[in-house]
């Protein structure tokens, strides 16, 4: 495997595709310490005759095993089945039109504020201001958190302090670090917090026989459980769904309801803010002078998806996913058969770049994902974009991540005067890990109206 010279994954995968085909074995690299060698599979008709077997394989999420302990015991990511499609069944009732448009609301309400605060700050770290933002947005809607409220707002300060901490944890060199142990103890501090909400609410929507007065995450998820014939800590739902993993995953909840977001918005106002990038912002800014601040508008908000396509298509958070099957477990890959323990890796975002999929692929052209126009995405380049993963373990809040990427979109553009000031000389989009792509520095900038 060719590693000097090239400078990021997709140049290397890239790389090694050509060299080997469209299937081909990594060896231990990228198997995150997971038992097995690593297959990759780069051709979406592959990935998708894969990803079909997935109900009757089982696999599980390969992940390290400092962000599976930071993740928490039964977590979306190693589950598989039964038990992961009735926490998911659970986990949905987020994602219902009734509480998205409630939490369309909050976001148009809270971003509006946010872009006014920030407009009366000198020099920022864009990054890091939108990080604070949503993460205070989220412990509003998901888990009802009241910031006017003191008791609250101290809450969610050690919160947000904690929060800091977790993330530095989850790809630790191992768990025996001082970075990961912190991170763990933060991790336990949030969980305790989050369950003791929980149960609170839990209990109340219980004594109400299942009916829930809240708007939060946390309420449509009691709910859901009661609905599934859960009673309590000590129980488990007529499909055998326990209480404590439930609960359980209201951590997971938050860090992938913040991290792709957070990311993605910082970038997307990076390419916006770039002088040869006027004319799409100026595009925008048009679309949003004919729209309401409602969720029906957010949903059919074209150009400002396709911005967010593009941004997603020109800097992705994630590239690709890795699969473990586990000892025992075997499938069919083309003509040949493949026996756990395996990892499989699914890749994307080597298209991204391949100018034969997405013509000038190093141009922000959001106008490729409209119908119609000049560079018009193809099928084949729309079957490759998996920006939130594949298959059943997809990113569970995808629907809820892009309805937050469109609400502060809308909420930015709103002001026709709004600007982005940065050196653009100096300030780059850099590659890392976690996310894949960023801003270097935390997005050095000002605000300006």
């Amino acid at each position: 495997m060719k590693l000097k010279g090239l400078k990021n994954f997709d140049d290397f995968y890239s790389y090694n595709r050509r060299k080997y085909g469209d299937i081909f074995y990594f060896g231990k690299l990228f198997s995150a310490g997971h038992k097995g060698p690593v297959l990759t599979v780069a051709h979406p008709d592959d990935q998708v005759a894969i990803v079909k077997k997935e109900r009757d394989v089982e696999w599980i999420i390969a992940m390290p095993d400092t962000a599976t302990a930071i993740h928490g015991p039964g977590n979306f990511q190693e589950l598989s089945g039964k038990k992961h499609s009735i926490l998911r069944k659970v986990y949905s009732a987020i994602l219902s039109p009734n509480a998205l448009e409630s939490f369309s609301k909050e976001m148009i309400y809270i971003f509006t504020a946010f872009w006014e605060d920030v407009e009366k700050k000198d020099a920022i770290e864009l990054t890091m201001e939108i990080k604070q933002v949503q993460l205070k947005l989220m412990s509003k809607i998901l888990f009802g958190f009241d910031l006017a409220l003191d008791k609250d707002k101290k809450a969610f300060d050690t919160f947000a302090a904690d929060f800091l901490l977790t993330e530095k944890a989850l790809f630790a060199p191992s768990k025996n670090t001082q970075v990961f142990q912190d991170g763990l103890e933060a991790r336990n501090r949030i969980a305790n917090v989050l369950f003791q909400r929980f149960d609170d609410i839990f209990r109340s929507v219980l004594s109400k026989g299942g009916e829930t007065t809240g708007s939060s995450a946390m309420h449509q998820i009691a709910t859901a459980l009661i609905e599934s014939g859960c009673t309590g800590p000590s129980s488990e739902s007529s499909n055998g769904l326990s209480y404590n993993v439930a609960r359980e995953n209201l951590y997971l909840l938050l860090e992938a309801s913040h991290g792709t977001t957070m990311y993605t918005t910082s970038l997307m106002m990076y390419f916006l803010a770039s002088k040869e990038n006027h004319e799409s912002l100026e595009k925008v800014r048009q679309e949003v002078d004919s729209m309401e601040p409602s969720y029906t508008a957010l949903k059919n908000f074209a150009f400002g998806t396709a911005i967010i396509k593009e941004t997603m298509r020109m800097a992705p958070i994630i590239g690709m996913v890795t699969y473990h099957v586990q000892e025992g477990k075997k499938l069919k890959i083309k003509d040949a058969e493949v026996n756990g323990p395996i990892n499989l890796m699914l890749s994307s975002s080597h298209w991204y770049t391949d100018p034969d999929t997405f013509p000038e692929p190093k141009s922000f052209y959001p106008k490729r994902w409209l119908e119609g126009t000049e560079l018009s995405v193809s099928e084949f380049a729309k079957s490759v974009f998996k920006p939130f993963g594949f298959g059943r373990h997809v990113c569970l809040g995808y629907p809820l991540a892009n309805l937050v990427l469109k609400a502060n979109l809308y909420c930015f553009a709103s002001k026709k005067s709004r600007r982005i000031s940065f050196d653009e000389t100096k300030v780059k989009i850099v590659d890392d890990i976690f996310p894949m792509k960023k801003v270097s520095g935390d997005f050095p900038c000002q605000v300006m109206a």
